[in-house]
C-alpha cells in the first residue's frame, strides 16, 4: 500500500454522483478510460451509502442536485473521511469559493467536462494516475 492507503496492485476506484444519467454515463466512460473502476449514484444519499460500503480513491459529484447538493455531499464525505479527494463537477456559473470548495483535496471541474481538465484534476488530487 502507498501513503494514500491504495494498493498499487489494484486499479483505483472512483465514485460518481450525478442526478443526470447522461452525465453519469459520460463520466463513467471518461474515468474508466483513465484506468479507474467506477460505481455510480443518482443522488447524494445513494452515493454516501455506496461510500460507506466500499473503498474509493476519489469521489466526483455534481454540485447542483435536487435534495442533497454536491456541497452537502462534500460536507458528509469530510465527516466520513476527511482526506478523501473530491472533484466537484458543475455546469453552474459559480466560483469555487461560493461554496467553500477551496480546500485541500478538492477540485472544481466545469461542465461540459473537458477530458484533459478532468485528468489534470484527478492527477493533482491523487498524485498521479499511474
Amino acid at each position: 500500500m502507498d501513503a494514500t492507503g491504495a494498493n498499487r496492485n489494484h486499479p483505483k476506484r472512483a465514485l460518481l454522483i450525478d442526478d443526470d444519467k447522461g452525465v453519469r454515463n459520460a463520466l463513467h466512460d471518461v474515468v474508466t478510460s483513465f484506468g479507474f473502476v467506477t460505481d455510480a449514484a443518482a443522488n447524494g444519499p445513494e452515493g454516501l451509502a455506496l461510500f460507506e460500503k466500499n473503498p474509493y480513491d476519489v469521489v466526483l459529484t455534481d454540485l447542483l442536485m435536487p435534495g442533497m447538493t454536491g456541497w452537502e455531499v462534500l460536507q458528509a464525505l469530510r465527516r466520513l473521511d476527511p482526506k478523501i479527494p473530491v472533484v466537484i463537477v458543475t455546469g453552474a456559473s459559480v466560483w469555487a469559493d461560493d461554496y467553500g470548495i477551496l480546500q485541500p483535496a478538492v477540485a472544481l471541474v466545469r461542465k461540459p467536462v473537458d477530458m484533459r481538465v478532468l485528468e489534470t484534476a484527478l492527477s493533482r488530487l491523487l498524485g498521479g494516475l499511474a
